[in-house]
């Protein structure tokens, strides 16, 4: 399980924005009606980009930093 880590890294990434977005940052505004059962459609649009997000993020930037360093070394 630890090759797919970065996956349920995105997974919870892609959950706590749609939170923050839909349940958290609407509190500020008393004028909003908070109801987030209505965006949940949103849901799977934000699961996907946490995804990529984790993929990007825990697999393709470290080959990156590490391409980086070896060609500094050189």
């Amino acid at each position: 399980m630890k090759n797919y880590g970065w996956l349920i890294k995105g997974l919870i990434f892609g959950l706590l924005m749609w939170v923050m977005v839909y349940v958290v940052f609407p509190r500020f505004s008393e004028g909003e009606v908070v109801e987030p059962e209505k965006h949940l459609m949103e849901l799977l649009f934000a699961f996907p980009a946490g995804i990529l997000w984790g993929y990007y993020r825990f697999k393709v930037l470290p080959k990156r930093m590490n391409k980086g360093k070896k060609d500094s070394d050189d």
